[in-house]
């Protein structure tokens, strides 16, 4: 719980004894505004929208407006931090809001506002929401020279008792870069106990959004959604309470100083000035606090000097600036009460690395992507990148700064498909060019054999996502896809851009878009250029999404993740599907980052029911710096460079296999076709298969299970299977020595009398 703000006299009398400019009061005032938000490039566009805003920040509820992903209405949409010059930034969230039973479908029928009070000093409004049977108030309070924005929320169950509920709030950025629940970095999902702190924090160079969470006990995506894992009886209630923390900077210092304030803990202060190993000063450093070994909170300084507060104890410290090497770590104890100073002099300024990559047979210039695998990886992502790519116009090239240090480069074109990554050394000096060559050993060219790839479910900036346009279509040439393609939730934004981009480089384009409601995601593609979205996802039903999808021009819809808890599949299962199932969906996604294995198992029940329903597949990359475009992939046949409606279309008709690493080249058959069988004439279908980490084994799969298994060992391998005789599917899966595997469509048999062939 934070402490009761201070009155706006106290503190224009604290910004006048530190020699601060004192806004006007009328500025500094708390404002309720109804209608549009006044947040540039906010959300919240409905009339019966809600904004207010203090000297500090802005927010937007959206009552009227469709919030993402089919959320129920009376959530945050926008999030806006006050520039110094008294205008509002861009909007920093996607979405922030109270989440009842994690990402699960949300049942809503009303939501209700009520202003509890409207004052200068401060605004309080209630929203009141249904999740079936259980009501959702959450109560958001602004007060005038804060940065907070206090939320508390109370559910209670007027329906049947609910067990193993994930409650909590929720903080998705609007791009910008992710610092997770100290010592949980990297953590998709995990139980959370005796963490260092309770807080997420969205950033970047000028801004931040930090959510305190002082109930979580879990955390979902990365840290973005904070939890608690608990029951609910008939008739309980039950509440919870955080902040939403507004930033017009990079510099978290503010952050821990509220966890400071809110939990009131003895703190002391920390000071100090940052140089160069020649006696310069630093001008903009960074001082990044380690706390047992995991980085706590850092904070920015000017001129050469920083400033921080920070809680009792023993912690590890260094400086460091943007592309600058980190200083040496040192130990430092805060006492209570009291301010130690403690400086840093062996930074050296950044050197910068000029990189050529090409292909080892072709000697041709290759697309790539360049990662750090050993070396100096900054922690504040604004300061330095970890993963770099080539250019688009200049094929091959890429140049970049680092810190100085010695570094291994992994450099990848088509990695770990079309060719094993390349490892490269090179020692970085400051304020010098290294200048290096790769040579990629390409391995197979898939193309060649009229087969084209794609990743086809991939995010460019929209809501979320990170990656601009640019950096979608860099990316995925430099995943070695044969197509560019882009599906943003409920958002055709980007389409102009990227296809201008991928007629540049004569690459065929893919636009699509995600429907989002609360119950099931589907991509729909290709859809036509500038085509609107006529449905609204969070009310409307299955149908009128198909219907929208073929009206804006789609060729095939696909059920995104079917089996995550917001699944398609997952929500039928649960009754919360609005309009139930739809025969007219066409396609099932494997799903790089989440299991996938239910999906395997519901497209062979179909198959062998006789239902061509078949697969398509994607990373669902947001950031293309810290995810993997083209992780898993759909190779598709089409015979010649095709448009994407040809591409679609050969999707639809199944001529088409997923795979996270092998190759697949049928022979004699193709998948998706039909095969005709006679008694008495046997037949056999050939295939040759590939995979850059060696091969391990293939499976030959049909209605009954595993017909036939054979282990492989090396790079190639032709393989050969005799049919059965007898009606039904057959599909393969191959496997490579990283465990990475490929899932054919399948090839169906039909026994027919010799009169019918």
């Amino acid at each position: 719980m934070i402490k009761p703000f201070r009155s706006f006299p106290f503190v224009c009398a604290l910004m006048l004894a530190s020699g601060l400019a004192v806004s006007s009061q009328s500025h500094a005032a708390v404002s309720i505004i109804h209608g549009k938000t006044i947040i540039p490039g906010g959300n919240a566009t409905s009339e019966k929208d809600l904004t207010i805003r203090n000297d500090k920040l802005a927010f937007s509820l959206a009552l009227g407006s469709a919030p993402p992903w089919g959320v129920a209405r009376g959530c945050i949409v926008d999030i806006a931090n006050v520039r110094k010059d008294g205008s509002l930034s861009h909007d920093r969230v996607a979405f922030a809001d109270f989440m009842p039973n994690n990402w699960s479908s949300w049942p809503n029928t009303y939501q209700k506002l009520d202003i509890i009070k409207d004052s200068k000093d401060e605004a309080i409004v209630k929203i009141t929401r249904d999740f079936g049977e259980v009501v959702i108030s959450t109560v958001y309070s602004l007060a005038t020279g804060s940065d907070l924005i206090h939320v508390k929320t109370t559910m209670t169950n007027e329906g049947e008792a609910l067990a193993d509920m994930l409650s909590g709030y929720a903080l998705w950025p609007d791009g910008g870069y992710k610092f997770a629940v100290p010592g949980y970095a990297g953590k998709v999902e995990a139980l959370v106990t005796e963490p260092l702190a309770d807080r997420f924090v969205g950033y970047g160079a000028d801004w931040a959004v930090a959510l305190h969470a002082p109930y979580m006990t879990e955390l979902r995506y990365q840290s973005r959604d904070l939890y608690t894992k608990h029951s609910l009886k008939k008739s309980q209630s039950m509440s919870f309470e955080g902040d939403y923390q507004v930033l017009a900077s990079g510099d978290l210092a503010p952050v821990v100083s509220a966890e400071i304030e809110r939990k009131n803990l003895p703190a002391g202060t920390l000071t100090g000035k940052v140089k160069t190993q020649q006696g310069k000063s630093v001008d903009e450093p960074a001082l990044v606090v380690l706390k047992d070994g995991v980085p706590y909170i850092w904070a920015l300084g000017k001129n050469g000097q920083y400033k921080l507060d920070l809680p009792v104890g023993d912690y590890q410290v260094y400086a460091t600036s943007k592309g600058y090497s980190d200083s040496a770590i040192q130990d430092i104890s805060i006492k209570n009460g009291g301010s130690q100073s403690l400086s840093f002099s062996d930074l050296l300024a950044p050197g910068e690395v000029n990189i050529q990559v090409t292909d080892a047979q072709t000697r041709a210039a290759l697309d790539a992507k360049i990662q750090i695998e050993k070396g100096a990886k900054p922690l504040i992502e604004f300061f330095g990148a970890k993963t770099f790519f080539t250019e688009l116009t200049s094929v091959g090239q890429a140049k970049f700064t680092l810190a100085p240090g010695d570094y291994q480069l992994k450099v990848s074109a088509g990695g770990d498909f079309l060719a094993k990554p390349v490892l490269l050394d090179v020692s970085v000096v400051a304020n010098k060019t290294s200048h290096l060559a790769s040579v990629i050993p390409v391995s197979t060219y898939p193309t060649q054999q009229g087969w084209y790839a794609g990743d086809l479910h991939h995010h460019s900036d929209v809501l979320e996502g990170s990656t601009s346009p640019e950096y979608l279509v860099r990316s995925q040439l430099a995943a070695g896809l044969n197509v560019t393609f882009v599906s943003d939730h409920d958002s055709i934004r980007n389409h102009g851009t990227i296809k201008a981009l991928s007629d540049k480089r004569g690459i065929p384009f893919i636009p699509s878009i995600e429907f989002s409601p609360s119950w099931g995601h589907f991509n729909a593609f290709p859809i036509d250029i500038g085509a609107q979205l006529s449905v609204d996802p969070g009310v409307d039903d299955i149908h009128q999404i198909i219907k929208d999808a073929r009206h804006m021009g789609a060729t095939v819809v696909a059920s995104n993740h079917p089996y995550i808890p917001y699944g398609y599949l997952s929500s039928l299962e649960k009754n919360t599907a609005v309009g139930g199932f739809d025969p007219a969906i066409d396609l099932l996604e494997i799903n790089a980052v989440v299991d996938y294995r239910q999906v395997v198992k519901k497209a062979r029940q179909l198959w062998s029911a006789g239902l061509p329903y078949y697969y398509t597949a994607g990373s669902d990359t947001h950031d293309v710096w810290n995810e993997t475009s083209g992780l898993n992939r759909i190779f598709v046949y089409t015979g010649s460079k095709p448009n994407a409606k040809a591409f679609a279309q050969a999707m639809k008709n199944g001529r088409s296999y997923v795979s996270f690493g092998p190759i697949i080249y049928p022979q004699n058959v193709m998948f998706g076709d039909t095969i005709k069988l006679a008694k008495n004439q046997p037949q056999s279908i050939s295939f040759e298969l590939l995979s850059v980490n060696g091969l391990k084994s293939v499976q030959l799969i049909g209605n009954a299970g595993v017909i036939s298994e054979q282990s492989l060992t090396g790079e190639n391998a032709s393989v050969v299977f005799d049919l059965p005789l007898k009606s039904g599917w057959l599909s393969l899966v191959v496997e490579d020595n990283k465990e990475h595997k490929a899932f054919s469509n399948p090839i169906w048999l039909q026994l027919v009398d010799k009169t019918q062939f």
